[in-house]
């Protein structure tokens, strides 16, 4: 019985880290730069911050509370296939809910007519971002997919040209066009599916293969949901340079790799597949290619 309960705990703790880190990916707390979503001036109040950051990880939080209950009340068969969904729900709600991260305002009369510069036609509302302004020249697909909404940094209007603008919004605007939100939400449902019938069909109670199993199916989702996102990057990529042009794109990427401080650090080939975008030269490269 003690054997069980270390494994359930294991488990709990793999569903709490997943959603920990999908919530971290959908917030700009690693952006290189940022003072994260912490307003380094002062302009936020700070309870206005408490409830961004409440609204961003109500999803986690809740889901890990909802699997524990699971784990160590629910039959095996019936806590497996919860905290799978639970898991999938968070990795799919997780960017929709994005946009509580971000301290966001209108554009203003000046910023609108900047906005409107590269003569980009977007079906979606266009906000400036205010706590990124220190971190790197950067726009945001967030909300979706019932308000697509595109962030633009207060720091990307400041620097970048209008053609950069242009292609800026593009790109992310292509992300809701396409449902990348949807797409990468339906991969990871796909993975921890099969992942629980296999788990379920081959053992009836947890046990050591049992968590490795179930450890290995929060493995594989995360992997190729990663592969996807990047792939979907270079598509937002692709579709940015045929409404803009590809010189534009490639000049936006080089101007986010000399901000981010002239270059990426090579990331070691054991934990690419844990990536969330390409690196700026492989993406500019397959523009090129």
């Amino acid at each position: 019985m003690n054997e069980v309960r270390t494994l359930a705990v294991v488990v709990v703790f793999v569903v709490g880290l997943t959603a920990l880190v999908q919530w971290l990916l959908d917030a700009p707390v690693f952006e290189r730069g940022a003072a994260s979503w912490l307003p380094a001036s002062g302009e936020d109040a700070p309870e206005r911050t408490v409830v961004r950051v409440v609204l961003a990880g109500l999803i986690p939080t809740a889901s890990l509370a909802v699997a524990a209950v699971l784990v160590f009340t629910a039959p095996f068969d019936v806590w497996v296939w919860g905290v799978v969904g639970l898991l999938a729900v968070t990795v799919t709600l997780s960017p929709v809910l994005a946009v509580f991260h971000h301290d966001v305002r209108p554009p203003t009369p000046a910023e609108g007519a900047r906005l409107g510069g590269g003569q980009v036609a977007l079906d979606c509302e266009v906000f400036v971002v205010t706590d990124a302004r220190d971190g790197t020249v950067n726009g945001y697909a967030i909300g979706g997919p019932f308000r697509d909404i595109v962030g633009v940094s207060e720091f990307a209007l400041d620097t970048l040209p209008p053609a950069q603008v242009a292609a800026l919004l593009a790109h992310e605007a292509c992300h809701h066009r396409e449902r990348h939100v949807l797409v990468r939400g339906a991969v990871s449902v796909i993975v921890f599916g099969v992942g629980a019938a296999v788990t379920t069909t081959l053992f009836d109670a947890l046990g050591p293969l049992a968590t490795v199993a179930l450890v290995s199916t929060v493995v594989v989702e995360r992997v190729v949901g990663y592969h996807v996102m990047r792939s979907l990057e270079f598509r937002a990529d692709a579709a940015a340079a045929r409404q803009t042009s590809t010189d534009a794109v490639t000049a936006l990427l080089a101007n986010l790799n000399d901000t981010a401080g002239g270059g990426q650090a090579p990331v070691p080939a054991a934990l690419r597949v844990f990536s969330t975008h390409p690196s700026y030269a492989a993406r500019i490269a397959r523009l090129r290619g």
